[in-house]
């Protein structure tokens, strides 16, 4: 009886654990707005970090990483990386230029 019990349970959690696999979106927060590898160009303003986001810009700072909290900017000669904590960053604007 306690081995049909188990196996039971068993069947049970598998069920649950295969039918909630994958469905969980990532959550989008201020940071989204930035993808590794894209350029941003880098301005600050009354303390704060404005970045802008350019597709397909010849110069500019590369994002290396996006956390939770933070960003890594690569500076255009590649010798130095910056982290940048989201309190100080003020905005993040994304160009969108129109289609050739």
């Amino acid at each position: 009886m306690n081995t049909l019990r188990s196996i039971l349970v068993l069947l049970l959690l598998l069920a649950v654990t295969a039918t909630s696999y994958g469905q969980d979106k990532p959550k989008k927060n201020f940071l989204s707005a930035l993808k590794e590898g894209a350029v941003v160009s880098v301005k600050e303003v009354a303390g704060k970090y404005e970045l802008t986001v350019m597709k397909n810009a010849p110069v500019g700072s590369k994002v290396i990483e996006v956390g939770t909290d933070y960003v890594v900017l690569e500076d255009p000669a590649g010798v130095t990386e910056t982290r940048i904590h989201v309190t100080s960053i003020k905005c993040i604007t994304r160009l969108k230029l129109p289609k050739e």
